[in-house]
């Protein structure tokens, strides 16, 4: 008990009151952060005889903005492609290998991460070229000639490498749809490629004399559950541009516009907010298409008298934000929509009742879907009410552990009628404390009369005249 007191004391010590000036928040994690990290991983009495061998993400086939695999950048804070890290848990030693910086490559993609600035950023102090040989930008091979000899030298007394297994979280990608990726494309009659970590695990298998090559993937996952102070902080104001992006479009949608124009203002918002970006793919359903729960089309116009159901959250320093509002295209609910919303708002605030350490996730659903049932529409909500949340979407852990504090979570109850023409999703993140939970989307008007305010607002109208309406 008293570990576990110390551990969430650290994890949810006294955090800063404003995030760095830039609004984006460059400095929240420090090279110390990510030292603390690996640290925390090399004492991990599993990993003691093996060598940590952690490949960052590979080189795009675009121009699109570099985005690391979550594991490689919680290690390390490097944003560069082609990255290794090494690491020794009994003799503490750690390496970094970053790809020779090239001029040719620059002109085109701006300047790249040398080992000096590598050593900044991770507070690695053996930070190295990963081989000393300098290929043409966009040439084949790589030099990987000093990783290589190496791991050929740590290999002599440590017979194990220790390596993450399974599929590199990316941009806008959960661990469980790159699972399905993988699987279908390994599956394919006519394709049957193994995934990059495979392909990754057998080439160390192949080329260097070790009796195992281990995935420890599990053992990373499980490090990544329980945030940090400053982790949270990050999702707390990932939740805060989410908010404010759904507030944008509530105070401003009118009948007529597109769902695919309230995309846009959306994703412009968090943007201009300090968001990397998305992170998700835009949910804008209204009407009908409210009952598509990954409806991505985007296309409908809204009309007066619907619900527009939008799930889209923001992306800040690496972690995310999973919010879903529900609102009435007119000023108002009908008295439908109100019995259902009100239904789903319960619900909602029956799970975050039930949210406290010791409890299952499973406990949070059910005080979830009690509500729903005794409310009449326990068979019309067709998924689960919680997933983790961290710097994925659908973050990693087990469900079957019980909640701690530091753990994050979702609350996203719905109810779905299509045969009436709308559905009603409200999502919220919850963090787990010593005490109980803390509503990291709090600021995110969220009761009925919150919604209708603000619809009010967006049509023009004071209050008093939308309650004649």
């Amino acid at each position: 008990m008293l570990a576990s007191t110390i551990l969430s004391t650290f994890l949810l010590a006294a955090l800063p009151q404003q995030l760095p000036e830039d609004g984006r928040g460059q400095g929240l994690f420090p090279a110390t952060w990510h030292a603390g990290r690996r640290q925390a991983l090399m004492e991990d009495p599993r990993v003691q005889n093996g060598i940590i061998v952690l490949r960052g993400a590979g080189t795009t086939n675009d121009y699109r903005e570099f985005r690391q695999d979550n594991n490689f950048w919680y290690f390390t804070g490097i944003t560069t492609p082609n990255a290794v890290l090494v690491l020794v848990p009994k003799t503490g030693e750690e390496y970094l290998f970053v790809p020779p910086v090239q001029a040719s490559a620059e002109v085109w993609v701006g300047n790249l991460i040398d080992p000096e600035e590598a050593k900044a950023i991770t507070g690695i102090e053996k930070c190295l070229p990963l081989g000393a040989r300098s290929r043409g930008f966009g040439s084949g091979r790589q030099d990987v000639s000093a990783l290589s000899d190496l791991l050929d030298q740590l290999s002599r007394k440590h017979k194990r490498f220790l390596i993450q297994g399974q599929p590199a979280e990316n941009w806008m990608m959960s661990r469980d749809q790159l699972q399905n990726a993988v699987r279908s494309q390994s599956g394919d009659p006519y394709d049957g490629r193994a995934s990059r970590e495979a392909q990754f695990r057998a080439r160390l298998d192949e080329h260097h004399k070790v009796k195992e090559v281990k995935d420890i993937t599990v053992l990373l996952d499980a490090m990544r559950v329980r945030k940090t102070a400053q982790e949270a902080q990050a999702m707390r104001r990932a939740c805060q541009i989410s908010g404010q992006a759904h507030q944008a479009v509530i105070t401003w949608a009118k009948p007529g516009h597109f769902e695919w124009q309230i995309a846009a203002r959306m994703t412009g918002t968090m943007l201009e907010a300090g968001a990397m970006g998305p992170a998700y793919a835009p949910i804008v359903g209204s009407g009908p298409n409210a009952n598509i729960l990954h409806y991505n089309e985007n296309h409908r116009a809204i009309q007066e008298g619907d619900v527009v159901l939008i799930d889209y959250g923001a992306e800040f320093q690496h972690y995310v934000a999973d919010i879903t509002r529900s609102w009435p295209v007119s000023s108002r609910f009908t008295d439908r929509q109100r019995e259902v919303y009100q239904a789903v708002f319960d619900a909602q605030e029956a799970a975050f009742a039930a949210t406290k350490p010791g409890v299952l996730l499973s406990q949070v659903e059910a005080a979830a879907m009690k509500v729903l049932a005794e409310r009449g529409f326990g068979r019309d909500c067709w998924h689960g009410i919680s997933h983790w949340l961290g710097m994925a979407t659908h973050d990693v852990g087990l469900r079957r552990a019980k909640l701690e504090p530091g753990m994050v979570f979702t609350v996203e109850p719905g109810v779905y009628l299509p045969e009436e023409g709308f559905g009603i999703r409200i999502e919220d993140v919850v963090m787990v404390t010593e005490s109980g939970h803390e509503i990291l989307s709090a600021g995110i008007p969220r009761t009925v009369s919150e919604i209708e305010a603000m619809r009010a607002k967006a049509l023009g109208q004071s209050e008093k005249q939308a309650e004649t309406n």
